[in-house]
C-alpha cells in the first residue's frame, strides 16, 4: 500500500482504483437495472433482456472489484452497500430529470 508524506491514501494505488470501479460499476448496473423495470420513467419503453444480463454483469464486477480491494466480508457489504444506494437513488435521478410539468403533484 501506498502511502504519501500526510498518511493519506494515493489516488493511483491499487485498492483505491478498485474501490473505484466497484462504485462505478454497482451505479451502472443499477442505473440498467432501473431501466430494464416496467415502472422506470426515463424511457418510453424499458430495456431488454440484454441490458438486464448486463446490469447482472455489472454487479458482479462491483462484487469482484470492491473484494479484491478490500478483504471479503468489508468487499462484500461495501459492493451491497453501492448496489442499494444505486437502487434508491435512481429513481430519485429520473424524478429530477423529467418536466416539472409531467410530476405527480403531492
Amino acid at each position: 500500500m501506498t502511502v504519501n508524506d500526510n498518511n493519506y491514501h494515493s489516488v493511483f494505488d491499487p485498492v483505491t482504483r478498485m474501490n473505484l470501479l466497484g462504485c462505478v460499476a454497482a451505479l451502472v448496473a443499477m442505473a440498467l437495472a432501473y431501466l430494464t423495470a416496467r415502472n422506470q420513467r426515463l424511457l418510453a419503453r424499458p430495456m431488454g433482456r440484454r441490458a438486464r444480463i448486463a446490469a447482472w454483469v455489472f454487479a458482479f464486477v462491483a462484487f469482484a472489484a470492491w473484494i479484491a480491494g478490500e478483504t471479503s466480508l468489508p468487499g462484500i457489504f461495501a459492493a451491497l452497500t453501492a448496489l442499494m444506494f444505486g437502487a434508491v437513488a435512481w429513481p430519485y435521478v429520473a424524478w429530477l430529470f423529467r418536466p416539472a410539468t409531467d410530476r405527480k403533484p403531492r
